[in-house]
């Protein structure tokens, strides 16, 4: 979703055991993003406080499938609708190369692990007193189906590695590693 080295499965639909039928669309809605701390800086890119994405939500045997343009995940979903989404992934920043001083500096690798954990309230179709569909005259107003989330991205040096050319100050790097990201994600269907 955002920097060139995350998660390997926020990919096209045809991505990481994605194929095939994805269940039940369950809910079809903007969802907000709201940046709510980077102590990455600008090495993740350029973080809006505020965007929005369109997202479409199915549901089939306890598994949910996020789908939006810039990503798609799988979670396992309970009764609740609670989901939690893990990914893990590594980047080579820099190889070694010769310290200038008969040595070698080690190569920079940066791994990073992002959780999005979150609840989808699903949408309620109203219903007759004997548990059938109303018909269309009916009054009653189906509930929407919302959906909010944490979304938290950690990045850090793999052990052994040196990233010190990496932070401190410019557009393309980080002010400190480890470093955190946490976006609050909101949306409804209308």
């Amino acid at each position: 979703m955002r920097g060139w080295w995350f998660v390997p499965c926020l990919v096209p639909l045809a991505g990481c055991g994605l194929f095939g039928d994805p269940g039940e669309l369950v809910g079809e809605m903007t969802v907000t993003t709201t940046l709510e701390e980077n102590s990455c800086g600008g090495a993740l890119g350029s973080i809006p406080s505020t965007s929005q994405l369109e997202v479409q939500l199915f549901e089939r045997s306890g598994q949910l499938t996020w789908s939006a343009a810039q990503g798609t995940f799988q979670a396992e979903i309970d009764e609740e609708g609670n989901f939690v989404f893990q990914a893990y992934g590594s980047q080579l920043l820099r190889a070694e190369v010769p310290d200038g001083l008969g040595g070698v500096l080690a190569a920079c690798v940066v791994e990073s692990a992002e959780e999005i954990r979150g609840t989808l309230v699903r949408r309620v179709a109203p219903t007759t007193e004997d548990g059938g569909d109303v018909d269309d005259e009916a009054t009653e107003e189906t509930v929407p189906a919302r959906v909010t989330a944490t979304d938290t991205l950690q990045v850090g040096v793999v052990p052994g590695a040196d990233c010190r050319d990496f932070i401190g100050l410019g557009s393309a790097r980080f002010p400190t590693l480890p470093c955190r990201m946490v976006l609050r994600l909101e949306g409804s269907e209308e």
